[in-house]
């Protein structure tokens, strides 16, 4: 009889414990899904959370803080996975606009700004901005597709310096968009590549017989290339408005050391160089020379001149 007591005691015990622990403040949160589209300018994105208190149920339901966890990284160098290929992208959730204060767990909190923190009477609603933001990308551009992490945002009653009792929780699923991305710059030979060099003037002075000049293409690509190229007069150097042949002096055009006919490439661009898969930052480099043809004293004195277009689309 007396050991049957004992069990009533302590079950009785634990089920007062239980009871004080949880506040039950009738908190509910509201999110939506962080979409990041990623871009050359590889720009924050601000997204909101809500937090409404829908019980009255005494002081302890008073003061509450929001905890984000870690996501499938399992620690702050949070990361999301490409589900096709399984690249990893690194990011993180932060508190401020300028990127800074990183939202952490419950239990690694120890700082206002590794949380949102507030009190709430009945039927109150707060609403808090937190910013998603990539790591600095690595020597090449992240591959094209979707990339996935889910994490959760929670509530506690308290302080998170003294908390009463978690309440509830949201999922968080982030999504970073990166589509196939590819762009040229027109460098000097050996030069780097220039997202704002896109155009290039090649000047001979005056003209001579086997003259050249050259430079690089350089093409940045996450999705495989294809370097196109048209030339308005077809290979020909012109004096602009004249269609005489004594105004006109052909020259070589040579892509990767290989001569391109340009013949037909102002109604249909030619193909003069491609790649697969991803480049690095500094892209895969095209040589480009031009070498003139005969020029002799027959011909009409004159600036000629070629317009020459350099395009690249995704093959992959």
């Amino acid at each position: 009889m007396k050991k049957c007591f004992l069990i009533l005691i302590v079950l009785f015990t634990i089920h007062l414990n239980l009871s004080s622990a949880w506040a039950d403040c009738g908190y509910r949160l509201d999110n939506q899904s962080l979409n990041y589209n990623f871009s050359d300018n590889n720009l924050a994105t601000q997204a909101t959370v809500s937090i409404t208190r829908q019980k009255d149920n005494g002081v302890n339901c008073a003061n509450f803080f929001l905890a984000y966890t870690k996501g499938w990284s399992g620690n702050y160098n949070r990361r999301v996975i490409n589900v096709e290929n399984g690249n990893i992208l690194y990011y993180n959730i932060f508190k401020n606009s300028n990127l800074t204060g990183v939202l952490k767990e419950s239990g690694d909190i120890s700082s206002p700004d590794e949380t949102f923190i507030g009190s709430l009477v009945k039927n109150q609603t707060n609403y808090y901005s937190y910013y998603l933001d990539l790591a600095p990308l690595g020597a090449t551009l992240p591959a094209a597709g979707i990339y996935l992490d889910q994490i959760q945002i929670q509530a506690y009653s308290g302080t998170y310096s003294n908390t009463k009792s978690f309440e509830t929780a949201r999922d968080l699923s982030i999504v970073v968009s990166v589509p196939k991305l590819t762009s040229i710059s027109l460098v000097e030979s050996g030069g780097s590549y220039d997202p704002a060099q896109t155009s290039k003037t090649l000047d001979f002075g005056e003209l001579e017989t086997n003259e050249e000049l050259g430079f690089d293409v350089r093409v940045v690509t996450n999705a495989g290339y294809k370097l196109k190229v048209s030339s308005s007069n077809n290979g020909l150097l012109k004096i602009p408005g004249s269609n005489n042949s004594l105004s006109q002096i052909s020259y070589n055009f040579y892509s990767n050391g290989s001569l391109i006919n340009l013949g037909s490439s102002a109604s249909s661009s030619v193909t003069i160089a491609s790649g697969t898969g991803v480049t690095t930052a500094q892209g895969a480099k095209v040589p480009i020379r031009i070498v003139i043809g005969s020029v002799d004293a027959a011909k009409t004195p004159g600036t000629y001149q070629d317009y020459l277009t350099l395009s690249t689309i995704s093959s992959d």
